[in-house]
């Protein structure tokens, strides 16, 4: 036999005086508009009655009588309804720019005490992972603080589910009329809330009531939708997580097999005294440290969340630079690089480090895509005056990306490149962009070759100071 749970006292007082809800919201608990629809269908089929027949001025003047009523009680009925509206309108508004699910409940809070004269209110929300509560919102009067035992009522009330409304009922020190409202759905429960008026100011009017459950409602919908939201967006984390370990182990196992090769070719060639297989082993170690290097580099540079540290500067120098570090680097692969730069072009405020990195990145995809001698690279800036654009526009006549991939190249580990990229390239160049406030456009045929066009804002020397205290 199960043992009986113990009932708090605190509730078994409150349950003496308590005032089941459904006398208390009276016809006003049905939807405004819905009693507003049935009071105006009665009046319309009086009205067609009282003209279908020949009556009497009396019975006229009775039905004139009637109909006045009618009006009265149709203009009582938008009281209600039209402060509903304007309730759950404040709370769309005040949702839009929610940041946590505890503000929901602040936001309720706040706009329960703009409509009503409350004097106390308490909000509680459950627990992430266990069934308790924890207080979210608070409103007390002064030098008023509540018993020990509230915290375990308002755990029943949340566990019981229900709106109730307690008249005349002791908390503390002072009488409160208490109406309790749960903060749920018809499968889940999140929180209750709880809100006190002094004995003094009377009790909840059916408005009043209405209202409260309306801004509950509301709010138990926006709750569950956050949660929900945050499932996905943990589910999404989880699964870009998974993603991101896949792809970092595969290069490191890359990467871990070249280096095991280059020292056993070392050891080898120590052993051997073989000269030739110790300066290819070298090798393979250098290009396997250099591509370790670049990886983690690249991870650093992505991960790192920053602004743009903005200089004045001359745009095609810092391109031009980059352009030339690049063309020595792969200058055994004898590929012809044109580069074309507009003079009139004013001096703007870039960070020129990003920028480097940003041109690097899109030269080396350009060099990977060409074939040998035959390979050529253009490299163009040009200004547009009269949108003050700079535009930095980078093409190859390489190989070319596969339309179906066109929508993946900036994805973050995705690479066209096998197991010679690290898929960082791309996302880095698109990063870099943003970071300046540009855009990004990308045109492509398998076979014919890749551009990519860049442009950025031309910041002048008045608006760097603007763009950097923003």
């Amino acid at each position: 036999m199960s043992k009986k749970r113990k009932r708090n006292p605190f509730s078994e007082a409150l349950d003496a005086v308590i005032k089941p809800i459904e006398f208390v919201v009276n016809p006003v608990i049905v939807k405004p508009v819905e009693f507003l629809a049935d009071k105006v269908n009665l009046l319309i089929k009086d009205l067609e009655q009282k003209t279908s027949t020949k009556e009497k001025i009396s019975d006229v003047d009775n039905f004139v009588d009637g109909l006045l009523e009618n009006m009265k009680t149709i203009e009582k009925s938008f009281y209600p309804f039209l402060s509903e509206v304007l309730l759950i309108h404040n709370l769309a508004e005040s949702m839009a720019t929610l940041a946590n699910e505890i503000e929901l409940l602040s936001i309720l809070g706040n706009q329960i005490q703009k409509v009503m004269k409350v004097d106390l209110i308490m909000g509680f929300l459950k627990h992430e992972n266990e069934n308790m509560l924890i207080p979210g919102y608070k409103i007390l009067p002064e030098n008023f603080s509540l018993p020990d035992e509230f915290h375990a009522f308002a755990q029943e009330r949340f566990d019981a589910g229900e709106v109730q409304l307690y008249e005349n009922t002791k908390i503390g020190t002072r009488k409160f009329n208490l109406l309790i409202t749960p903060l749920r759905t018809t499968s889940e429960k999140f929180g209750v809330f709880l809100i006190g008026r002094k004995h003094s100011r009377g009790t909840f009017t059916p408005e009043e009531t209405t209202l409260i459950l309306a801004g509950s409602t509301m709010v138990s919908f926006a709750l569950s939708n956050f949660k929900l939201n945050q499932k996905i967006l943990r589910d999404r984390q989880l699964v870009i997580l998974g993603q991101t370990i896949g792809s970092i182990s595969h290069d490191i196992k890359n990467l871990l097999t070249g280096l095991e090769g280059g020292i056993e070719m070392l050891n080898n060639g120590l052993k051997d005294k073989n000269f030739q297989e110790i300066e290819t082993g070298a090798g393979i170690l250098n290009r396997s440290y250099q591509r370790m290097k670049t990886m983690v580099l690249s991870m650093l540079d992505y991960a790192k969340d920053r602004a743009p540290e903005l200089n004045l500067c001359n745009f095609n120098n810092v391109v031009a630079e980059t352009v030339a570090i690049v063309k020595e680097s792969f200058k055994e692969r004898e590929i012809k690089f044109i580069e074309n730069y507009d003079a009139s072009i004013p001096q703007t405020a870039v960070d020129p480090e990003r920028i480097d990195r940003m041109v690097s990145n899109l030269l080396i995809n350009a060099i990977d895509a060409v074939e040998g001698k035959n390979g050529i690279i253009t490299i163009s800036t040009r200004y547009l005056p009269e949108t003050k654009i700079i535009e930095l526009e980078i093409s190859d006549n390489g190989k070319g990306i596969p339309e179906h991939a066109m929508n993946k190249i900036f994805d973050l580990f995705y690479s066209t490149k096998g197991s010679r990229g690290t898929g960082f390239g791309l996302a880095i160049v698109q990063k870099v962009v943003r970071e300046h406030d540009g855009k990004i456009q990308v045109r492509s045929k398998p076979g014919e070759g890749t551009t990519f066009l860049i442009q950025l804002p031309a910041r002048v020397a008045q608006e760097k100071t603007a763009t950097i205290f923003q």
